[in-house]
């Protein structure tokens, strides 16, 4: 596993990194939501339907649709298409740890 350490640096020296904060911020938004982080929990069994997971979730279909949409755009998720259906599954395994991670963070006392 790759590790980025980033000492304390000036605004300028930070520069050159700033794509990769973006990128990072576009995955944290991306999991900072009830339904898709519930998604990405069901996504770390493995691969799923819009209508597996609409049975997991206690959201409407049409809101299922809607964060399937945002994870994909956040680029946590990837789709699979086989004939009419849809198959979803989390884009790597370094994004199952980190919503491991995240679950285990808010559990471990302040």
């Amino acid at each position: 596993m790759k590790t980025i350490t980033v000492p304390r640096m000036s605004a300028d020296a930070l520069e050159p990194i700033a794509p990769v904060v973006e990128k990072a911020v576009t995955l944290l938004r991306g999991m900072a939501y009830e339904h898709r982080l519930h998604i990405l929990m069901v996504l770390q069994e493995g691969e799923q339907t819009p209508a597996s997971l609409a049975e997991a979730i206690p959201a409407e279909p049409t809101a299922i649709a809607h964060h399937l949409r945002f994870l994909r755009d956040s680029r946590l998720i990837r789709r699979r298409r086989s004939g009419r259906q849809s198959y979803y599954a989390l884009r790597s395994d370094a994004i199952g740890r980190l919503v491991t991670e995240v679950l285990r963070c808010a559990v471990e006392p302040s």
